[in-house]
């Protein structure tokens, strides 16, 4: 893949771990750091954060219909709608993260798949530094067949896409969607504490046996905090001195 002059080895990407902040606020934020990175404000950014209250995502292009709009109120979760694809993500017990960069970054970008796998990586090493071991999901042969079982549920994690992480006994750890304007890239990913029960929320779902949460394959409880630097020591080994922390909290830009 070539280098173009905004993709080079120093380019900066700013770190930013946010506190939980709700659904609309994260999505507003992530698809600004797009939106900066795609009129060259900025060359690349990691952010962390989680959702308070919890909260159902939506892909880009997914329809509305599957949410059960009663049922979320009930339990007061958000609905929101991600930028990025994929298929609703039940935001509770879980780290989100949400990576931007040109889409010819020498770390992280490239087509679609090849650059998912290329994020997956950074992942994947941060959870091994935190003891579980994970796999990426291998392609599906047959595309179609593939893209119709999946479609049977409204659920990210029901099933694993090409190149997700799933651990030894084939269970869905971190779900992802990509998303692309212009120049620029925007990957989100789920990486769960405990695996989640969105069926309750959704019409056109199924409870995803084949999810599971770092505090579900590690036997024990895992703080957030600690998913947190693990996931940074993941894409710091990746990244190298390009990782930066911003000094300057999102949040702070929001009010």
């Amino acid at each position: 893949m070539s280098v173009s002059a905004d993709a080079t080895l120093d380019a900066p990407f700013l770190l930013q771990l946010d506190p939980p902040a709700p659904g609309v606020v994260n999505m507003r934020r992530d698809a600004d750091l797009l939106d900066r990175c795609n009129h060259g404000a900025i060359t690349g950014a990691l952010r962390l954060y989680g959702f308070a209250p919890a909260c159902l995502s939506l892909g880009r292009l997914q329809p509305s219909g599957d949410v059960d709009m009663e049922a979320c109120a009930r339990a007061g979760v958000d609905v929101v709608r991600r930028p990025s694809g994929g298929r609703a993500v039940l935001h509770y017990a879980e780290v989100t993260y949400a990576v931007v960069c040109s889409v010819s970054d020498e770390t992280f970008g490239g087509g679609v798949l090849d650059s998912c796998a290329r994020i997956h990586g950074a992942v994947a090493a941060g959870l091994r530094a935190l003891g579980v071991a994970t796999v990426a999901q291998a392609p599906a042969r047959d595309v179609r067949r593939a893209a119709r079982a999946a479609a049977r549920s409204a659920d990210c994690f029901a099933v694993p896409g090409a190149h997700e992480l799933v651990d030894a006994q084939g269970r869905k750890v971190v779900g992802s969607a990509q998303a692309r304007q212009g120049a620029a890239l925007l990957q989100h990913g789920s990486v769960l504490l405990r695996a989640p029960d969105a069926s309750r929320y959704l019409r056109a779902a199924r409870r995803a046996p084949d999810a599971a949460g770092v505090s579900d394959i590690l036997g024990r409880d895992v703080r957030r905090e600690e998913l947190v630097r693990a996931l940074v020591t993941g894409f710091a080994a990746a990244l190298g001195t390009r990782l930066r922390r911003d000094l300057q909290e999102t949040f702070a830009r929001d009010t």
